[in-house]
């Protein structure tokens, strides 16, 4: 009896480990500027800027969509839930923070730029 207890259990540990790391949710990658300038230069890519207006306004990557993050949650994207999207902020912070939530409202291709518009303005 205690073997048969013994071997459900590491079954459904294996189970539970296999369904959380084949769930649906994307991953999110990190990508430098140089890649970022890369990918814009070769692909036609989705740029989200989750800056603030007035800072998108005071200048942004050109063909970059402004979606502040302070409106993102309530904020419905117009693009298919399995498209690539690339996040820029002004350093990192608020494009890792879009980057989550848009994984946890199931974007499964998310890439969010290390460094920001700092990085990209000092390349």
């Amino acid at each position: 009896m205690r073997k048969i207890v013994m071997v459900l259990s590491v079954l459904v540990v294996g189970t539970l480990l296999i369904v959380l790391f084949t769930s649906n949710k994307g991953e999110i990658t990190k990508i430098d500027v140089e890649t970022l300038q890369n990918r814009l230069e070769n692909d036609d890519i989705t740029l989200i800027d989750v800056r603030e207006v007035e800072e998108y306004e005071g200048g942004h990557i050109e063909g970059a969509v402004n979606a502040p993050l302070s409106t993102l949650n309530e904020t419905e994207l117009p693009y298919a839930k399995d498209d690539p999207i690339y996040i820029i902020c002004r350093s990192g912070n608020r494009s890792a923070q879009a980057a989550r939530l848009l994984n946890d409202r199931g974007y499964t291709e998310i890439y969010d730029v290390t460094g920001g518009m700092i990085a990209w303005e000092q390349k």
